[in-house]
């Protein structure tokens, strides 16, 4: 299965993976696997035979040459894709971008809580009870690296600095790429098929 990513910059993915490193030292299955920073914007299934020449076509020609992607809130999920994720803002961009993609290739969306980035992917044998999703987006909450910002629930930033003490945040990023994944076989074996740069509109 390809699948389309918006990432980060170099910079900003570097930022990110210091909070997506954390983990529990008690979980022994296939919890924590690395992978990079990313939305969703499809995940084509593997029965549609799309060639990735279709899937780069899917994508308009008239796009911004950035998108900018705002941070809502951190949360808590039930799937192991979705353990702990922040919830992003559906900007015009990315809620017409991802209306593109589907329409073009005539696919229903398979993209759940459209749009998010995932920090932790966290196996159901791990979380029992539901407490090690929960407990791994509370050490954010109490080692400080969460913070609102503007009215409560509207938007966070997020402290990447290295020990937490620090002051890196950041409550958002610009993306200018977008990634084709061949998303089969063990989460850290994915592999980027073909990195797509966005352009300014003509």
């Amino acid at each position: 299965m390809v699948t389309l990513w918006i990432v980060p910059s170099d910079e900003d993915s570097a930022k990110l993976r210091i909070i997506m490193s954390m983990q529990s030292s008690t979980c022994k299955t296939r919890s924590y696997p690395k992978f990079h920073p990313h939305i969703t914007l499809a995940a084509p299934p593997s029965s549609s035979h799309l060639t990735l020449e279709q899937l780069r076509e899917s994508i308009s020609h008239h796009l911004p040459c950035k998108i900018r992607i705002d941070f809502k809130s951190v949360n808590t999920g039930n799937h192991f894709f979705r353990s702990v994720y922040i919830a992003v803002q559906p900007s015009p961009d990315l809620v017409s971008l991802h209306k593109c993609i589907h329409t073009t290739l005539d696919l229903e969306p398979r993209t759940p809580l459209f749009p998010h980035l995932s920090l932790c992917y966290i196996a159901d044998e791990d979380d029992a009870a539901g407490k090690e999703r929960q407990e791994w987006r509370n050490q954010l909450e109490t080692s400080g690296r969460i913070r609102t910002i503007g009215p409560a629930g509207v938007s966070i930033e997020v402290n990447c600095s290295k020990d937490g003490a620090g002051n890196d945040w950041i409550s958002g990023f610009d993306a200018y790429e977008i990634w084709f994944v061949d998303c089969n076989g063990p989460v850290e074996s994915w592999a980027v098929l073909h990195k797509l740069r966005l352009m300014p509109n003509p």
